[in-house]
């Protein structure tokens, strides 16, 4: 049988086998020691480390450090199944008798539901052997590891993110590149209009990513996308107006219309004139369904005449152009998008739904 049921006696029978090696050589006494082992009971303290001594009828003897939740009356005197619940309570008796049948240390890892909470241990499990070798009981450290648990979880899920998102900007690059393609009549103008809304959609992740993948604020994509145009003075771009946060995804398309509507302008060389302004209104409106939507409206004057461009076919917007804002975007964000053109004012509504911004 193993030790009578108490701390003190084994505890002072442990700490007396090493007393006989170690007094001579280093000095000890008993303040060394008591100094000593305050300090390893604050090390397990400090790393959610828990002892148990338990006799060879899986009796607890003592125990030290107990995880919060789980009080000493409970366990000393007591097999496990005292203080944890019964599936856990059954693999770790099990896990002992084996140490008590052939003296071979074990080591679990397994959820513990202690109150309310659900609680992860790593937990070791070694024989004490008697002076002739025989197993009279088993010594448990317990290990929580709860909130590693948490931040793998936390990873995990966030790898998750990371593909199921990296997928969807593929397939928005895929689909920019196989559409600016059938558009352009020329390479160069290909990997001009390409490159060009590459780098729109890039600028657009980045403030998606800025934000731990919660989205981007509208007046951030705003100044993003204009950097793109800004050379020796900035492009008389002016937002007022809510600063909504749009979903991640949402906030690519808005990016990609506020980009063609820029790179229009300067194509067209509409920001050359002292009197050209472009005003971006932002406004919070309810939908037909009676929630709250936003909208944006572009205003952009200053061209003696809005209707004449540079383009050969002599339209100011390409039909690519033109599909990715009134259909692609508006598609993509579940609203709808109109382009209005005349002789002093170039206007684009784009309305959000409602679950794209909060």
């Amino acid at each position: 049988m193993g030790p009578d049921v108490g701390i003190v006696n084994i505890r002072d029978r442990d700490l007396a086998k090493g007393q006989d090696m170690h007094r001579d050589v280093i000095g000890e006494n008993d303040f060394d020691r008591s100094h000593r082992f305050a300090f390893i009971m604050r090390t397990l303290d400090r790393a959610g480390a828990s002892l148990f001594y338990q006799s060879d009828d899986l009796i607890c003897r003592w125990a030290e450090n107990l995880p919060h939740g789980i009080e000493s009356a409970r366990v000393i005197g007591f097999t496990d199944i005292g203080y944890l619940p019964q599936l856990p309570a059954e693999r770790l008796l099990a896990a002992k008798r084996k140490i008590l049948d052939g003296g071979e240390a074990q080591k679990l890892e397994m959820p513990i539901k202690i109150g309310d909470d659900l609680r992860w241990f790593d937990i070791w499990m070694d024989p004490d052997h008697d002076r002739s070798g025989a197993v009279q009981g088993v010594f448990t450290a317990l290990v929580e590891t709860t909130e590693q648990k948490r931040r793998e979880l936390q990873i995990k899920n966030l790898l998750r993110e990371v593909s199921h998102r990296s997928k969807n900007l593929l397939a928005i690059v895929l689909s920019l590149a196989t559409q600016t393609a059938r558009n352009s009549s020329s390479l160069t103008g290909f990997v001009s209009a390409f490159s060009g809304r590459l780098q729109s959609i890039a600028r657009a992740q980045d403030l998606v990513t800025d934000r731990d993948w919660q989205g981007a604020l509208f007046s951030d994509l705003v100044a993003r996308q204009a950097a793109l145009f800004n050379g020796e003075k900035p492009l008389p771009v002016f937002q007022s107006g809510v600063d909504a946060v749009i979903s991640p995804t949402a906030a690519l398309y808005v990016g990609l219309a506020i980009h063609e509507l820029l790179a229009n302008g300067v194509r067209e060389g509409r920001f050359v004139s002292a009197d050209a302004r472009v005003d971006i209104v932002a406004r919070l409106l309810p939908d037909e369904e009676g929630d709250a939507a936003l909208v944006i409206d572009w205003y952009e004057t200053g061209k003696a005449d809005l209707t004449r461009s540079n383009a050969a076919d002599g339209n100011i917007f390409d039909e690519l152009s033109r599909k990715f804002l009134e259909t692609v975007v508006p598609l993509a964000v579940e609203g709808d998008g109109k382009i209005e053109i005349s002789s002093d004012t170039l206007t684009y509504r784009l309305r959000i739904h409602g679950r794209h911004i909060s």
